[in-house]
């Protein structure tokens, strides 16, 4: 029988014992065991990166116009270069020294980049007016971790607080394998980046949370690609961007790919209002849309 207080096959959980469970049995441990060597390499590719992965104009714009933060103080989930210069303040928040070295574009009069935890965020409770973050949910590897950032936002937001969070949403009903490996060789992925996400949601498919092991994802890519110059030449992809999926060789991070709607239900424990807005028209972006979050609910003993 398994244990009940893995973390992983957590039940859906109230705000006040989300957060009593997460402390009594260390919930973060899958974040703060994996996070930071596997940022670190992700770091060194950085460049390399691009849509889905990171947020296009299009994203960044949906951002501003849905929030409503161009005089708010922001909580940046993450060191996000695209999302620094978003609100009239902004105090990011990131677990790897090394990314905030490498990729924030720098502290400001009016930003900074802090050391922290997400699920324990170095901030006033109920001080900060909105809060965002891109993928932040995808790289937390169960149900339980997920809703300790949402128990985290919540308890750091103001009542009128509001946050934004870019998801990388798994599909409704999971892709096939042969199904992504056509769609890439037929040249209809718009770009290397997606199909890393389509590769990584059909080797999820309904795992339990929805969660893969980041080296999964490389070992089924080199299932449905063996041969790299081929995948190349079909797509016009370069193989130093193919490459940049080696960086999640012996990784012991963990992602998950929850559906939308699974990913709404876990939210509405500690927020009153959640719905969730399209970021554009870039390759993908149907699964990549904002989740909204207003109304915090506050925790009660």
């Amino acid at each position: 029988m398994r244990d009940n207080r893995d973390p992983c096959h957590a039940p859906l959980l109230g705000f006040a014992s989300v957060l009593d469970y997460a402390l009594q049995y260390n919930a973060a441990w899958v974040w703060e065991l994996s996070v930071t060597g596997h940022w670190n390499r992700i770091r060194g590719h950085w460049q390399l990166l691009g849509p889905p992965l990171r947020p296009p104009m299009e994203a960044v714009e949906t951002y501003k116009r849905v929030l409503d933060i161009s005089n708010s103080h922001v909580v940046l989930l993450g060191v996000t270069p695209e999302l620094a210069g978003l609100g009239a303040a902004m105090t990011a928040v990131d677990e790897s020294s090394d990314m905030i070295a490498g990729i924030w574009p720098g502290d400001t009069d009016m930003r900074k980049a802090i050391h922290g935890d997400w699920l324990d965020l170095p901030l006033p409770d109920a001080g900060m007016e909105a809060a965002i973050g891109d993928g932040c949910l995808s790289a937390l590897a169960s149900s339980i971790a997920r809703q300790s950032l949402f128990a985290a936002i919540a308890k750091t937001l103001r009542p009128d607080g509001r946050a934004g969070l870019r998801l990388f949403a798994g599909p409704e009903i999971p892709y096939k394998p042969a199904d992504v490996q056509a769609l890439a060789l037929s040249g209809a992925v718009s770009t290397f980046h997606e199909l890393k996400w389509r590769v990584a949601m059909t080797a999820a498919g309904n795992a339990p949370d929805h969660a893969i092991p980041v080296k999964t994802i490389l070992d089924r890519f080199d299932e449905l690609f063996p041969d790299r110059q081929e995948l190349s030449a079909q797509t016009g992809w370069a193989l130093p961007v193919i490459g940049t999926i080696d960086v999640y060789r012996n990784s012991n991070a963990v992602y998950s790919f929850a559906p939308v709607s699974a990913l709404i239900s876990e939210a509405k424990a500690f927020f009153g209002d959640v719905g969730t807005v399209s970021t554009g028209s870039y390759g993908f972006a149907e699964q990549c849309p904002l989740l909204t979050l207003r109304s915090p609910r506050r925790r009660t003993a």
